[in-house]
Order: structure tokens, then sequence, then C-alpha cells
């Protein structure tokens, strides 16, 4: 009946992970197809931009509006789809690491069976993410505006606080996997002592 529970609660974390990947993955491809259709991507205009291009009066209070850019070039609808693909794939590797770490936990092999390079990895794809996400995505919304006429106005510390989780889950997975290595050598040592 163990074996029986444990095969189950492995299956579980399995479809869970693969489900969390092939959504990101229909996400993705959705997008990427938004991209390339001839309407062009939907783009959001901050207020400014948007009262100004629309022709809104002053009265008037706007806090964003998305906007297709029908216009855009190759080389904004590259880096748009270099976004989508970086979060896709960012996305897919987080969830097998997961899932990974998550069947070491539930086999009770916690300090084997790579759970402490899976911890690893999750860091360094979330700070990757993080750190390259704002740029590209950048690039491609630098683009589009100017395709639609509005001036581009550059990213600011606040528009990337929106990522500080992340970052902070990134820097909680570098710990755990510290703590983890940390606990691979102690049971190393021990098993030499036994």
């Amino acid at each position: 009946m163990a074996a029986g529970t444990r095969t189950t609660g492995a299956l579980d974390l399995v479809v869970y992970g693969v489900a969390a990947s092939l959504a990101a993955l229909a996400v993705a491809v959705f997008r990427i197809t938004e991209i390339l259709s001839p309407e062009g991507p939907a783009v959001t205009v901050g207020a400014d931009a948007a009262s100004a291009a629309l022709g809104l009066s002053v009265g008037t209070t706007v806090d964003t509006v998305s906007v297709r850019a029908p216009d855009l070039g190759v080389g904004g609808r590259s880096w748009m789809i270099a976004t989508v693909l970086l979060v896709a794939v960012a996305s897919v590797v987080v969830a097998a690491a997961l899932m990974r770490v998550a069947l070491a936990v539930r086999r009770g092999r916690v300090f084997a069976g790579g759970a402490t390079r899976a911890l690893a990895v999750i860091a360094g794809t979330l700070t990757a993410a993080v750190f390259a996400w704002p740029i590209v995505d950048g690039m491609g919304r630098q683009h589009a505006m100017q395709s639609l006429g509005i001036r581009f106005e550059t990213l600011s510390m606040l528009d990337l606080l929106p990522l500080l989780p992340i970052l902070l889950v990134a820097v909680a997975a570098a710990v755990l996997a510290s703590a983890f290595a940390q606990g691979e050598r102690l049971q190393r040592d021990t098993e030499g002592l036994v």
C-alpha cells in the first residue's frame, strides 16, 4: 500500500508539472500567433501617450489603453517573440526543476537525487529572467510605440517593482540550495562515520 501511495504521489507531481509546462507553451503559441497576425500585437500604452494619440480632452481620465500595432516591423516582432520565448522557456525550466525537488522530498531523499542542483537551476533561471525580461520586452515595446508614432518612455525603477517577488523567490531558492548542499555534506559525513 505504501508503494502505491508513493507512486500516486509522484504521478500527481508529474501531472501538475506537465500541465503547468503545457499551459506556458500554449500561452506562448497564442501570443506568438497574435504577434505575427496582420493586425499586429496588442500593446499597452500609458495614460499620457493614449490621451495625446486619441485626442482626448484634458478632463478625461485614462489609466492605460491597449492598442494594436499593425505596422510593427520584423525587428519589433522579433523582440516581442523573444520576450514570449524567454518567459515560456523559464516557466518550463522552473516547472521541471520544481518537479525534481518535489519528487525528492516526496520520496524522502531530500539531500540526494539532484534536489540541490534543481534549486540552483530555479534560482539561476529566475534571476536571469528577471534581468533579461525588462530589456527584451522594452526593446519590443519601443519598436511598437515607434510604429504607432508614440514616444517611448524608458523604464524607471518603479516599472521593475512588479518583478521584485520573482527576484525574492530566486533568492529564496538560492538560500535553499545552499542549505540543501550543507545537508548533503552532513549526510555524507554521517554515512561515512557509520
